[in-house]
């Protein structure tokens, strides 16, 4: 058993392990996202997309993760993928409800097309804006976590890197356009990959001071 101490402390894993919950509350919320994100694509609103991420607790399950690999801990990661993909997949199936629902009820015209919108087209094709972002979010997200800095809403970032291009997905599915549908969930996929992969760096990078914070502590 290595005598180092570890590169997060015991005290932060358990507090994100529980933001990572699938409790009733972050179902809720996750759904709300998704519902909301599609609104605001299919409005073309950009504050209603803000609001919707801002209300996501998307990031937690995904440090959750990151702490996992550098911990090489097989049982946390689970539990991190389990939240993150039960959270997205809510968030992705409220947007194709209310996305159905607005279209059957008319409540968006008839002649309106779905997906020719601009926030919508920018989440269904990954590019280099979609992956520095995705990049700058999960080393922004697990500073914050780590150093309990979560008022500065730093989720938002990751939560908007990941909960449009799952509805974008939803509402191009619900048009019959497989290459968006398809191009949005690869977007979703990339941008976890990323985020994950760029906190793992920024932890491991934080290694040295975060051993001797923790060693101190004991």
């Amino acid at each position: 058993m290595s005598s180092h101490p570890p590169i997060v402390s015991p005290e932060t894993v358990e507090r994100i392990a529980e933001l990572s919950e699938l409790t009733p509350s972050y179902m809720v919320l996750m759904v709300t996202a998704g519902v909301l994100s599609a609104v605001a694509m299919l409005t073309n609103s950009v504050p209603v997309l803000i609001g919707s991420m801002v209300i996501a607790p998307a990031l937690p399950p995904l440090a959750l993760i990151s702490f996992a690999i550098v911990n090489r801990d097989a049982k946390m990661a689970i539990k991190g993928t389990i939240s993150s993909g039960a959270g997205l997949g809510l968030a992705i199936a409220a947007a194709l409800i209310i996305t159905w629902i607005l279209n059957v009820t008319h409540a968006i015209p008839p002649e309106t097309s779905l997906i020719e919108k601009t926030l919508l087209e920018e989440r269904v094709t990954p590019g280099l804006y979609s992956v520095i972002t995705a990049i700058a979010a999960g080393i922004a997200g697990i500073i914050a976590l780590t150093e309990r800095k979560t008022d500065t809403l730093v989720g938002v970032v990751a939560a908007l890197a990941l909960v449009p291009a799952g509805a974008a997905a939803a509402i191009a599915f619900l048009s019959e356009d497989p290459h968006r549908c398809w191009g949005g969930l690869a977007l979703l996929g990339i941008n976890m990959v990323l985020i994950i992969a760029s906190s793992v760096a920024t932890l491991l990078f934080y290694a040295p001071k975060n051993r001797l914070k923790n060693k101190a502590k004991t």
